[in-house]
C-alpha cells in the first residue's frame, strides 16, 4: 500500500478543500483511488465487525497512511469504501442454493474462514435481513439520485463554480 501512496519523484500532491472541508479537485479522484485500494484490503480491515466504528485497527492505519490530513475525511472514506466491498463480497460470493457450509467453503481469497463464519453469519441473521429490507425501502423512496459517476458532488460543484 505505501507503493500506491507514494507518488513518482517523491513529489506530493497537495489536497485542496471547499469551505465545507471536502476535498476537491483531480487530487481527490487520487485520493478516493487510494482509499478504496485500502478500504477493500481485508488483511487490514477485517469484514468480521458489523459497523465501521468499530474496527479498532482504522487508527492505526490512519495514523501509517495519512501524513496529517483530515482525518475525519479519511476515515468516513475508508468507511465507505470498506461498507461498499463487503456487501459487494456478499452478493457476489454467496449463493443462496447452497448450504451454509458450503458457502463457507467457498472463502474468497484473502479472507480468513472464520470471519467468513462469522459474516454469512451476520448477513444471513434475521436483525440484519431487516435492516436490509428496511434500507431498501427508505433507498425507493428516494426523489433524487447521484447520477454524477466517480466524482462527488463537492467535486462537481467546484467545477461549476470554476468554469462559469
Amino acid at each position: 500500500m505505501k507503493e500506491a501512496i507514494k507518488s513518482p519523484n517523491e513529489r506530493k500532491i497537495v489536497l485542496r478543500f471547499n469551505s465545507a472541508l471536502q476535498p476537491v479537485g483531480d487530487e481527490s479522484g487520487i485520493l478516493s483511488g487510494v482509499m478504496g485500494l485500502l478500504g477493500s484490503d481485508y488483511t487490514k480491515f477485517p469484514i468480521c465487525e458489523k459497523d465501521w466504528r468499530k474496527v479498532r485497527i482504522r487508527d492505526k492505519v490512519y495514523n501509517e497512511y495519512s501524513r496529517g490530513i483530515i482525518k475525519r475525511i479519511i476515515l468516513k472514506m475508508l468507511g465507505r469504501v470498506w461498507k461498499e466491498t463487503k456487501n459487494k463480497l456478499y452478493h457476489h460470493c454467496y449463493d443462496s442454493e447452497l448450504s451454509l457450509e458450503e458457502n463457507i467453503e467457498n472463502c474468497p481469497l484473502g479472507i480468513t474462514a472464520d470471519h467468513w463464519r462469522w459474516f454469512l453469519d451476520y448477513r444471513n441473521s434475521e436483525e440484519t435481513k431487516e435492516k436490509c429490507k428496511k434500507n431498501a425501502e427508505n433507498r425507493s423512496k428516494q426523489l433524487y439520485t447521484h447520477t454524477g459517476g466517480l466524482k462527488s458532488l463537492a467535486r462537481l460543484g467546484e467545477e461549476e463554480v470554476i468554469y462559469f
